[in-house]
């Protein structure tokens, strides 16, 4: 077998132990029962920002400290945080230990960037296609598994949440011990560049003088000024491209809204089953039906990933109309869901949600891919999650304000509103675009854009 398909399928594997929390889909649940008590609003407003502020403050070092330790430090870490979080769980009962493993939870995502920019640095630039599909399919696999277990369990026991914890912690600690025998990265993209001289500083660090070694330390700055010319470089022919800066725009803003429903849809549908105003019978399986949910979402949001992929549409020419779409039927879909009194409905608009923003993001992925410099796919990538995080911030202070304390179906009307505007921004620019094809008589191209 090839060297790079080793290599693939060795972190594929490590990505689909990782994927394996079957805890997540129930934990809103689990702390809102006992042991732990907690009210909703106490679980929204004081426990889940803490994850997503640290995500946001340590993203930017983890992503130079990923690079700079080329990768598989940082993977290891994240997986010590994995393992952190659900250690806490299992042992900690107060309000304070729940932020500490909150801290723990955002570390962990951070450090998500260095599984996906690992394989960068370890295969040819030939073969980051194909690697790139299979990090996802591992990512997809290792949710849809943990997903099933979930739903089995509870179907089982409905309402024994908090044993989830040891077979997420067991996922955990098999993650960390799989990434122990990860490949070492000889070269990363930026601070520990290959380059084709490099065997004469090998040389000088075989000397003992001390003229070898201060040009050693020169050789080392020159380096470390040369990293971060690449870096400099790589993120201006990036943002300098308008074509590719749309979809870095759609693909932050979209990023953050999603991240911000992931995190507070259970919230949400706890709200609609506490209420109790359904007009259709509801079974506990169905009250329970949060690990279903995740299965159904993450296979069909593969499946329209691959069907978006396999589409074959001049995005330069419709991008701007797909993007106004996308974003206004999410918008329609979260103000339904924000409103609805019947889970069975919110559960299906969820899906329904997810399955969209996943096939949109494929293209938006692909289109950022294509247009930047292949070495600078983590660089763009990671800039972009960074933008995610800070606009997710920002939606988190917002929502967690005193006006919106204890009221979640509000909050989903502002996060509907938010994709609405996403929607509005590329109305205007797809109007703009018409006039001027209509006024030039000529259909734009990418480069005008």
């Amino acid at each position: 077998m090839e060297s790079w398909k080793k290599i693939s399928i060795l972190l594929c594997i490590f990505g689909v132990i990782k994927e394996f929390r079957p805890a997540e889909p129930y934990v809103t649940k689990m702390l809102n029962n006992p042991p732990f008590n907690f009210t909703l609003d106490q679980i929204g407003e004081q426990i889940y920002p803490v994850s997503i502020y640290t995500a946001m403050v340590s993203l930017v070092l983890v992503f130079l400290l990923t690079d700079f330790l080329r990768y598989k430090p940082i993977i290891i870490s994240g997986s010590i945080c994995a393992i952190m979080v659900y250690v806490l769980l299992i042992f900690a009962r107060s309000m304070f230990w729940m932020q500490v493993l909150e801290v723990f939870y955002g570390l962990f995502m951070a450090a998500e960037v260095a599984y996906y920019t690992y394989i960068y640095a370890k295969v040819d630039k030939c073969h980051y296609q194909a690697v790139s599909g299979h990090t996802r399919s591992a990512y997809l696999v290792g949710r849809t598994v943990s997903g099933v277990v979930s739903q089995l369990y509870i179907y089982l026991l409905p309402t024994d949440y908090y044993s989830l914890n040891y077979f997420t912690l067991a996922g955990m600690i098999l993650a960390t011990i799989w990434a122990l025998f990860l490949p070492s990265v000889e070269h990363s993209v930026y601070f520990n560049r290959n380059v084709p001289n490099s065997s004469s500083t090998d040389n000088l660090e075989d000397e003992s003088n001390t003229v070898c070694t201060s040009v050693l330390k020169q050789l080392k700055k020159s380096n470390f000024k040369r990293s971060i010319s690449f870096l400099k470089n790589d993120f201006y022919c990036a943002v300098s491209n308008l074509y590719t800066l749309k979809w870095m725009f759609w693909l932050a803003l979209a990023t953050g809204g999603y991240y911000q429903i992931l995190s507070y849809v259970q919230v949400l549908w706890e709200q609609i089953l506490s209420e109790g105003n359904s007009t259709i019978v509801r079974s506990e399986t169905l009250n329970n039906f949060n690990g279903g949910v995740e299965t159904m979402y993450t296979l069909l949001s593969a499946g329209s990933a691959y069907g978006c992929g396999m589409v074959s549409i001049q995005w330069s020419q419709y991008g701007e109309l797909a993007l106004f779409l996308c974003s206004t039927i999410i918008a329609a879909l979260l103000y339904i869901m924000s409103q609805t009194a019947q889970i069975i409905f919110a559960f299906g608009l969820y899906i329904l949600y997810a399955v969209i923003y996943n096939g949109m993001i494929t293209i938006v992925n692909s289109e950022i891919a294509q247009n930047v410099n292949p070495d600078s796919h983590g660089l763009i990538f990671g800039f972009t999650t960074f933008l995610a995080l800070v606009f997710q911030s920002i939606l988190t202070t917002f929502v967690s304000s005193g006006l919106l304390t204890n009221n979640e179906r509000l909050k989903f009307v502002i996060y509907g509103c938010y994709f609405a505007f996403l929607g509005l921004v590329f109305a205007v620019v797809t109007a703009v675009k018409l006039l001027r094809s209509m006024l030039c008589n000529v259909v734009p191209t990418s480069s005008e854009i």
